[in-house]
């Protein structure tokens, strides 16, 4: 609870300036056959939403949820832009994690990636990449496998950047 005061109180006061080209419809990069094959059932239509205020704060955050069972497949992607408060990116994602042990470090994804269970049930993989954060979550997916999947969809987002 005190991480999502954290993050709420940061998202508060932020000012987010993206150039033009530079965001992403995280629905548009990955598909609902991208989340159907990745959670292995038919899909609903995403649920989200781009958001982009008038300060220039931009965030994509999308979800796919299974049309029957409880697999789900949940996307935030967050830019940070140059009139941000320093290193705010850099913020959340350190308080970013499992309230309980240690978050598991995942090379070759950004700058920073961790992966951990998250105590709504998700399995996470947040990945910092300069001054954007992106978080891949799921649920349903046998645990012996979700990571590599997380991973597989982090290799199409992160080349949109």
């Amino acid at each position: 609870m005190k991480n999502n005061l954290i993050i709420a109180a940061l998202l508060c006061v932020v000012v987010y300036s993206v150039a033009a080209g530079d965001k992403i419809d995280v629905s548009a990069v990955v598909t609902k056959a991208d989340a159907e094959a990745i959670l292995g059932v038919p899909v609903k239509d995403p649920k989200g939403r781009n958001k982009e205020g008038s300060d220039g704060f931009y965030d994509s955050e999308w979800s796919y949820y299974a049309v029957k069972g409880d697999k789900a497949l949940v996307f935030d992607v967050l830019y940070a832009g140059r009139e941000a408060p320093p290193h705010l990116t850099q913020t959340m994602f350190s308080v970013l994690g499992p309230e309980r042990g240690k978050p598991t470090p995942v090379d070759g994804f950004g700058d920073k990636a961790i992966f951990y269970y998250d105590k709504s049930g998700l399995e996470m993989l947040n990945i910092l990449k300069g001054n954007v954060l992106i978080t891949i979550g799921m649920h349903g997916v046998p645990a012996k496998t979700v990571l590599e999947q997380e991973k597989l969809l982090a290799k199409k987002i992160l080349p949109k950047l």
